[in-house]
This record gives C-alpha cells, structure tokens and sequence, in this order.
C-alpha cells in the first residue's frame, strides 16, 4: 500500500478516531491525537496487512484506552529523551 492509499484510508477513518478522541476526552486523557490511534494500530496490530475496513474500524472502537495511553506516554519519554542528546 502506498503513501496515498494509507492517506486516504486515514481520511475514511476519521470518524472514528474523533469518537475514540471524545471517549478518551471523557476519562481525562486529552493529549491523544489520532495519528497516535493509527501509529499504535499500524505498528501493533495491522503490522502485516491492513484488514477490512470494518475490521479496522472496530479495532479503533475497541481499543483500550489505557493500553494506547501507555503507548503514548512512552512514545512522549522516548521523543523527549532523543531531544534532550
């Protein structure tokens, strides 16, 4: 898949990062952006080939909060590290 396909797909997937942002918004966790919901899922669970967009979708939907926020939060210490050399 190319740099374009993978732009498009996460366009078509917008909608659902913005509902995963709110639900995250509401437990207090509002520094997730949604290329951080499709680094974690590309790098995590879509490593091979991408799934039916259904699928994706649903793994979006299902995606535990606190599972993506340590993702994160890790991601920030690592960046933050490399800065600091």
């Amino acid at each position: 898949m190319n740099d374009d396909d993978n732009e498009d797909l996460f366009i078509k997937l917008g909608p659902c990062f913005n509902t995963k942002i709110k639900e995250l918004n509401r437990e207090g966790i509002d520094y997730i952006k949604k290329e951080d919901i499709w680094n974690y899922l590309k790098t995590n669970k879509w490593k091979d080939e991408y799934p039916y967009l259904s699928d994706m979708v649903a793994d979006i939907l299902n995606l535990d909060n606190y599972v993506l926020k340590g993702y994160v939060d890790n991601y920030i210490k690592e960046r933050d590290v490399d800065k600091e050399e």
